[in-house]
């Protein structure tokens, strides 16, 4: 799987060299979160990746949401290069798709379509020589890949994340969260190595009086980590 990924990722994208610095300390206590939870590190990081299974949701009533995805910025920012998967209820229907998003700009749905059980890779990578982004996604099971690009509008970015969490909702509400079970994801390099050695942070997604809506297991591997669900919010 890892020379597949490194396959993948050498046919799309040429990362600059730069220096892996490390940032929050990796035993610190868990960040709380309305709608992220996994990880996140801060530094002058330009190249996360990360693959995971798309997990089935389980579908009641109403509308609920959730996403796996990768990204550049939104830990210490307010703009987000971010890529990956969807896994909602819409009043009551299962739906999948994979997006990508050059946050604050709306989110960019792929024509492509995912089905639970789906292994995918993505990466979220910035060229400083350019000063460009460019994204891809793989679904290795459906057999496709894209991968958008954009021109960096600020800065270069200075954090690095793989989150479990809740798509961005207008006028910052909250969304509830869908009970996607257990989601796996693996492989999560950051520059090439595992993502322990940027020392990221723990975060932890919580309802407005502290209740978690998720768990998240420690890293293994320096790469790996589940999230759980346990509540909407």
């Amino acid at each position: 799987m890892l020379r597949r990924m490194c396959i993948f990722l050498a046919s799309l994208v040429l990362a600059a060299a730069s220096a892996l610095i490390s940032a929050s300390a990796a035993d610190a206590a868990p960040m709380r979160s309305a709608d992220w939870s996994g990880y996140a590190a801060s530094g002058a990081h330009d190249l996360i990746q990360a693959t995971w299974v798309l997990p089935a949701v389980s579908c009641t009533s109403g509308s609920q949401y959730s996403s796996v995805w990768v990204g550049l910025d939104g830990y210490t920012n307010s703009t987000v290069e971010q890529i990956g998967t969807e896994a909602d209820c819409s009043n009551g229907t299962p739906v999948y798709y994979a997006w990508y998003q050059f946050y604050p700009d709306q989110r960019h749905t792929f024509s492509e379509p995912v089905q639970p059980g789906d292994e995918l890779t993505a990466f979220s990578h910035y060229n400083p020589l350019l000063k460009s982004y460019d994204m891809g996604i793989l679904d290795y099971t459906a057999r496709w890949s894209e991968h958008p690009r954009g021109v960096a509008s600020g800065p270069p970015p200075s954090s690095v994340e793989v989150i479990v969490g809740l798509p961005p909702c207008d006028s910052g509400c909250i969304q509830p969260l869908a009970d996607f079970g257990t989601v796996s994801v693996q492989e999560t390099l950051v520059q090439g190595f595992p993502l322990a050695d940027a020392h990221p942070s723990q975060i932890v997604m919580v309802t407005g009086t502290g209740q978690n809506k998720d768990t998240v297991s420690a890293l293994s591997n320096g790469t790996d980590f589940s999230a759980t669900w346990v509540r909407a919010g």
